[in-house]
């Protein structure tokens, strides 16, 4: 179980770096504008640092989203706040130093909410372990590469003021590992939502968080 939920960040870092160096990806329309600006950005990296400071303080103990001091996880874990992020940092807002230290800073937290969850059978931390599942699902969806852009041909792998032409190997090697990191990415996207939805038509989660995770559901679907 482990192993599968740290594949799923693995390979969303991947698509990250993979879309950085490549090209922005296609994203689907979202219910609300996608962060524009680079002070509500940092508003949010401020957030998810602290919340990362409490976490790391308290390892067993993850903050409840409703608790009096969660505030900063509040903003952070919420899938709404992770997905407008996302999109704003797949659009060129903010730096790649800025971009990789919320990405690098989410995944410990997204894991200490999905284990508190495993720990208590399924009994708590049920509308946070939800958002972990909206915000995985904004990051898998945000960045995707476009292969039409990303696959190199002869020639493309070096800048264009050298000659010498790529050799095909290093060319055919490339084109691989770019349709490993595409394949393996729609596969965790693909996981992750039959699972969801499995969990979203039980009664293992309360009310409202199944709900939520519904809303969730058919906005990535």
């Amino acid at each position: 179980m482990k192993l599968f939920f740290r594949l799923r960040f693995v390979l969303a870092l991947c698509a990250f770096v993979m879309t950085t160096a490549c090209g922005r990806a296609t994203l689907p329309a979202l219910p609300y504008p996608a962060v524009q600006s680079s002070s509500l950005l940092n508003q949010y990296l401020l957030a998810l640092r602290a919340a990362e400071k409490r976490q790391i303080a308290y390892p067993d103990e993850p903050l409840w989203l409703r608790d009096e001091g969660g505030r900063s996880v509040d903003t952070a874990l919420n899938a709404d706040n992770a997905a407008m992020v996302f999109y704003g940092l797949s659009h060129g807002v903010g730096n790649e130093k800025i971009s990789n230290e919320i990405l690098t800073t989410l995944a410990p937290m997204l894991q200490r909410y999905e284990a508190a969850y495993e720990k208590s059978q399924g009994k708590w931390y049920q509308e946070e372990y939800v958002e972990t599942i909206g915000v995985q699902l904004a990051m898998l969806s945000a960045f995707q590469p476009k292969l039409s852009t990303v696959l190199p041909g002869s020639g493309k792998m070096i800048p264009a003021s050298l000659s010498t032409s790529t050799p095909p190997a290093v060319s055919d090697n490339a084109r691989q590992l770019v349709e490993f990191y595409k394949m393996s990415q729609a596969e965790a996207r693909t996981s992750l939502l039959a699972k969801s939805s499995e969990l979203a038509g039980s009664e293992r989660l309360k009310a409202p968080a199944r709900e939520r995770l519904r809303v969730l559901l058919d906005r990535y679907r």
